[in-house]
């Protein structure tokens, strides 16, 4: 008993910390204007498949025949995220009419009424852990932040998925990659797939002003992504070209000038580990997780970082910083590049220059172009006070599949590569970056490395070796816990 409030103690001592490291990014993300098209059927927009217009998926027939009839189906969502997955009536927002009739569509196959409740637990959700422990019954499924999902899970009071026949993870509709890198020991008590948006909506990327690039005479970076030449030097090199003094003062700042980049603490500094081809944590050969955050490698990827950051064309907008609306000082023109989530997108719709969406560039020309999704994205868990967990499977098997159908289609193909996106290049880019999302529990799972990019960033040194050597024991002792607590395995010391 006295473990299992320690773990709590922890959980909620984890909840805390996520607040200095994620966040939302301040950009208008409600997706307010009203295109005239209505669902349109279009490849299923999953995140690790890549459907041709030849291939057809059966979103259907696999779906339980059963009824429950009369059964309420109780959602619990993070606070201002409940529309995007339940809405009391239908609305003239194309992706949420989706999302409306995709609930009326499940409730209607098996006799349920779906309800919601908001958490009132800020961002961080963790309204049920304490309830879940007593032996409540209150939810059929969380939404839950990221990181908060991992909270649920490491106090062991989620179900395994791995352990609920009516969901069936090997469809298109569920993610793989968080398969692959959330499974420990056969354990995986998190989910993520086409039941959200989320997941496309918070991966990073890059954008870039097209009138700056052409002021220069530049070519935009379209075909360096292509050829697998976008790497951090080729960008490094135009970001130094987009500076440029406006006010005549002598000196280049974000108040008046021209940027040749704006960035977030929380945003490409924490992308750069990925596109450099390294996690936090990752699964070793006798299935643990294992810190790999370290090598020389990473500590030069900070290293060129940080000094890119230092040239005044550059700006990182830190806890200590100034000046912190990027988004507007991209949509007057004067930033040649700013980091963002997909999402943001929406933001940008009403500027007047012409911008382009790109991923992030990886390090070197042997690494790949990686996306990392915002820790701030909705992850699902099952509590384990749930009575009948088939039955509550299969209905968010049926609202994943119908998911993939009907409203990432509305969002991805319809609301993001038709109405905000610029050209065909950028929506030829999204489906690079919608391909490359991956997935890392050293960045949702608490360790002290969890926020290692916005925490350099705020560092006075941004000297990566010594911030990790001061963390090192700390982040292994935080993995050895979750290897027993999340991965079950009873041989850690």
């Amino acid at each position: 008993m006295l473990k299992k409030i320690l773990v709590v103690l922890l959980a909620i001592g984890i909840i805390f910390v996520f607040a200095a490291c994620e966040k939302d990014t301040g950009g208008n993300t409600d997706n307010t204007d009203k295109p005239d098209t209505g669902i349109t059927e279009v490849d299923n927009g999953n995140t690790e498949t890549d459907n041709t217009d030849d291939e057809e998926i059966d979103y259907l027939s696999d779906l339980s025949k059963e009824r429950y009839d009369g059964y309420n189906f109780r959602m619990l969502i993070r606070p201002q995220k409940t529309s995007d997955q339940y809405l009391e009536e239908d609305s003239t927002d194309k992706v949420e009419s989706a999302t409306y009739r995709r609930n009326k569509q499940v409730e209607e196959m098996y006799g349920i009424t779906i309800t919601a409740t908001e958490s009132s637990s800020s961002d961080y959700e963790t309204d049920a852990l304490n309830s879940i422990l007593a032996g409540d019954d209150a939810y059929d499924v969380i939404f839950a932040h990221a990181r908060a999902a991992f909270v649920y899970a490491a106090n062991g009071a989620v179900y395994n998925i791995n352990d609920i026949d009516t969901i069936h993870l090997d469809k298109p509709w569920w993610s793989k990659n968080i398969q692959e890198a959330c499974t420990i020991n056969g354990r995986l008590y998190v989910l993520d797939g086409d039941i959200s948006k989320h997941r496309l909506f918070y991966s990073n990327c890059l954008m870039f002003n097209k009138r700056i690039f052409d002021d220069l005479g530049l070519d935009y970076p379209y075909d360096l992504v292509r050829d697998g030449d976008w790497t951090f030097d080729e960008f490094t090199y135009l970001v130094r070209k987009g500076g440029k003094d406006l006010d005549g003062d002598g000196v280049i700042g974000p108040e008046n000038d021209q940027l040749g980049l704006y960035c977030r603490a929380y945003g490409l500094p924490t992308a750069l580990i990925y596109t450099g081809g390294k996690k936090i944590y990752d699964i070793g050969d006798d299935g643990k997780l294992e810190l790999t955050l370290y090598s020389t490698k990473t500590a030069d990827m900070f290293d060129q970082f940080f000094l890119l950051c230092s040239n005044s064309s550059a700006y990182l907008q830190n806890s200590s910083s100034s000046f912190n609306d990027g988004y507007t000082l991209f949509i007057e023109g004067r930033a040649m590049f700013v980091d963002n989530n997909i999402g943001d997108v929406n933001g940008m719709r009403d500027m007047e220059d012409d911008f382009g969406i790109i991923p992030n560039p990886k390090f070197t020309d042997e690494d790949d172009y990686i996306t990392v999704s915002n820790g701030h994205m909705h992850l699902e868990v099952i509590p384990i006070t749930v009575p009948d967990v088939n039955r509550t499977g299969a209905i968010l098997e049926a609202l994943c599949a119908i998911g993939s159908r009907d409203v990432i289609p509305e969002y991805y193909n319809v609301a993001l590569k038709r109405k905000y996106s610029r050209d065909d290049d950028s929506e030829e880019m999204l489906d690079i970056i919608k391909d490359s999302i991956t997935y890392d529990i050293g960045y949702v799972c608490g360790s002290s490395f969890q926020s290692v990019g916005y925490d350099l960033s705020n560092s006075a040194t941004h000297d990566f070796s010594s911030y990790y050597a001061e963390r090192e024991s700390s982040a292994i002792e935080t993995l050895n816990s979750f290897n027993k607590n999340y991965g079950g395995f009873e041989d850690i010391e």
